[in-house]
């Protein structure tokens, strides 16, 4: 949505967590003059005109548009009120999408992956001395960012693909796994929320050629193709030319490999030199809550995977320890997830010692054959469990295959507390 479309309109923003503050301190600048309404589920000092969330029906006269954040769903029963009384719902994505910018916007989903190969592109990006801004779901809002950037890195949540209006140069979809039913209802409607990036017409399509989900689509460019990029024996290829090794890459597992072809791809179609892009990908550092690696302290080493929140995730990571003692601390908020995978491979695993916990703990507890499963009540009495039962020695790693809001804000706070209790 332009900015010269809302000029004239009577505008309310509904949700007010880093993105709506964002969004309106650049509405602010932009029409100074202009009243804006906050609607939220909590209290909001300090604004002028506010309304309770639970309000909104009896409110709708007062605005014409609503910016919704990405956490609330589209699929809300008021929004199909709204758009009947004639109001229009926008984000913060499509106006900053709609704003004229210089340079190359690439916009970067996926269920698994999307912070991290977002964080490693702009980081080769800096590192071949470009100028690069990242930004989107992953922390920094799209309207807090400078608009005169070579590059701008954009990771997008599948809440904000699904109702994007406007088309990036270069789109990036990684890889799609059951996710998020809570807010798009049905798995189905949330691959097809994820695709609409792909549907908005980019210059550059780029999609996972491993995922299953994505190796039927046209007219895209596949990475981890053994005719494209791809990794093979630590290596990385560009078809059967070899580009470099992998050794001095920091991050574990070869799901990061994927996640590193996917941005050496990118980096292919922006014409850069794929030696010095592989090169520069050394230096990167793995970004907190994925496969951080704490200590090891007193012979245990504990990791940090608090931002596996599906059942793909937890395997990559249990793959990435294999052959190791480890006792995987699982659960989380209950979404309609299908564990029958990642208990097999737990199953099949005779080094791991599993301990339940939260909502989703007992129907893993019911799955897991092993006779090596406890059920615990929370995390710090996880974390007493898991040093038990590696006695001294061994990898206790958090990765909950489960979103965690059943007993946290965030992933955040459940990586957070899960390193309090570890250093205790």
């Amino acid at each position: 949505m332009h900015l010269s479309d809302l000029e004239n309109k009577k505008i309310a923003i509904w949700g007010m967590g880093l993105e709506g503050q964002a969004t309106l301190s650049f509405l602010q600048h932009h029409f100074p003059k202009k009243d804006f309404l906050i609607i939220n589920q909590e209290l909001v000092e300090d604004v002028d005109h506010f309304i309770f969330e639970k309000n909104i029906e009896e409110n709708m006269d007062n605005f014409d548009v609503v910016i919704k954040s990405p956490g609330i769903s589209f699929y809300h029963n008021i929004i199909t009120k709204m758009e009947k009384h004639g109001i229009i719902v926008t984000s913060a994505t499509n106006i900053w999408f709609a704003l004229k910018k210089s340079g190359t916007v690439i916009a970067i989903t996926g269920s698994n992956g999307k912070s991290t190969t977002s964080a490693l592109l702009h980081h080769i990006l800096k590192e071949t001395d470009l100028n690069a801004q990242l930004g989107g779901n992953i922390g920094m809002p799209l309207l807090s960012l400078p608009l005169d950037a070579d590059y701008h890195v954009v990771e997008l949540s599948s809440y904000q693909t699904c109702d994007l209006k406007y088309a990036p140069d270069i789109s990036v979809i990684l890889n799609l796994h059951p996710e998020h039913i809570h807010w798009h209802k049905s798995h189905e409607q949330y691959y097809h929320d994820k695709c609409n990036l792909l549907r908005r017409g980019a210059d550059i399509n780029i999609v996972n050629g491993l995922d299953p989900q994505l190796n039927n689509i046209k007219n895209v460019i596949y990475f981890n193709d053994s005719e494209q990029i791809h990794s093979k024996n630590k290596t990385i290829f560009d078809g059967n030319f070899p580009i470099g090794e992998t050794k001095s890459f920091p991050l574990l597992g070869e799901h990061n490999l994927e996640n590193l072809c996917a941005a050496l791809t990118i980096a292919k179609k922006l014409e850069l030199d794929l030696d010095e892009c592989l090169k520069a990908s050394f230096s990167f550092s793995s970004l907190p809550h994925r496969l951080q690696i704490l200590g090891p302290y007193n012979g245990i080493t504990y990791i940090n995977d608090s931002i596996s929140t599906d059942p793909e995730a937890t395997i990559a990571a249990l793959n990435v320890l294999s052959g190791k003692t480890i006792a995987l601390i699982i659960g989380g908020e209950d979404r309609q997830q299908d564990f029958s995978n990642l208990c097999s491979v737990i199953n099949r695993m005779d080094k791991v010692s599993s301990i339940c916990i939260y909502e989703t703990g007992p129907r893993l507890f019911d799955q897991i054959t092993s006779f090596d499963k406890h059920m615990a009540i929370d995390l710090e009495h996880a974390v007493n469990i898991a040093r038990e039962k590696v006695n001294g020695s061994g990898y206790i790693l958090l990765s909950p295959a489960s979103p965690s809001y059943d007993a946290f804000k965030d992933f955040t706070d459940r990586g957070s507390q899960f390193i309090k209790f570890a250093l205790n």
